[in-house]
């Protein structure tokens, strides 16, 4: 018997964290899904930078708290610069679909 089950998880950090869950709780073969809560860009965007960065920090708030300030900022940066560079590729794309 096939079982669908859908909902949405408020507390887990990580995909891998809810895939873990579901693995303790179904077993093994259970097949997992993680995305976005919508399709709406701004929520494609959001699950992304999250995907992108949660592992990251949580490694350094629980490494060093101390450091967390500094570092968090660097992450910050880093990731900025990479969104930057997308919006460019985007940009240029569109450019170019129009010449």
């Amino acid at each position: 018997m096939k079982v669908q089950i859908n909902y949405f998880d408020e507390t887990s950090f990580t995909p891998e964290e809810v895939v873990k869950l579901a693995q303790h709780n179904y077993g093994s073969n259970v097949k997992v899904e993680v995305q976005a809560d919508s399709p709406a860009p701004f929520d494609l965007i959001y699950f992304a930078i999250q995907s992108i960065i949660t592992h990251r920090q949580l490694s350094l708030l629980y490494d060093d708290k101390y450091a967390y300030q500094k570092d968090i900022k660097e992450l910050r940066a880093e990731t900025l610069f990479k969104l930057t560079e997308i919006l460019d590729s985007v940009i240029i794309d569109n450019e170019s679909k129009v010449a």
